[in-house]
């Protein structure tokens, strides 16, 4: 079976297509991670106001140490769409549409790294306060929930980057 060389078009298509989807899915993590930075900013200073007890100011540390994880995480994004977004202009180019395939895959496949291994600290500060305060039955579910979510993102993240691998496979494959 013979499969017909990539067009021009078709290139610029799937770059429009790559950048829609980078841009649609770059504004909701950065809706989202505002959100839940602002919320845990608040329970931060929140239960450092109210707390008294060692455990109480470990969990309020945690809010303030995850608000800061989900900071990372977003400026990790931030910085690596700018980075993808400085070579542009080329679009009609299968390289260069490659590259950019290629950074997306990257970035997704690293995500365990930067985008859930920043908040790790947090919960388990967070955790950790509620089992020093005698939360333990509490703790042990909601942490073994929170890590398995966390997996979850890694898993889905990888596999993301698995369909873009097969897209660049197709992209080599077309190219004449």
């Amino acid at each position: 079976m013979t499969t017909a060389p990539i067009t021009r078009e078709e290139i610029g298509a799937r770059d429009r297509q790559l950048t829609r989807t980078t841009r649609r899915r770059n504004a909701f993590e950065y809706l989202a991670g505002g959100a839940a930075m602002l919320f845990f900013l608040v329970m931060a200073v929140w239960t450092f106001a109210k707390g008294g007890t060692a455990a109480q100011m470990l969990i309020a540390a945690g809010f303030a140490v995850l608000a800061l994880g989900v900071a990372v995480a977003g400026w990790h994004l931030f910085r690596q769409s700018r980075r993808a977004a400085a070579g542009g202009g080329r679009t009609a180019d299968a390289g260069y549409l490659e590259g950019r395939l290629a950074r997306e895959r990257d970035l997704l496949r690293s995500a365990w790294l930067w985008y859930a291994g920043p908040m790790v600290p947090g919960f388990a500060l967070i955790y950790g306060g509620v089992f020093l305060s005698g939360g333990v039955a509490f703790a042990t579910i909601a942490g073994g929930l929170t890590l398995a979510f966390l997996i979850l993102v890694a898993v889905i993240n990888r596999r993301a980057a698995a369909c873009i691998d097969r897209e660049i496979a197709d992209l080599r494959h077309r190219r004449t």
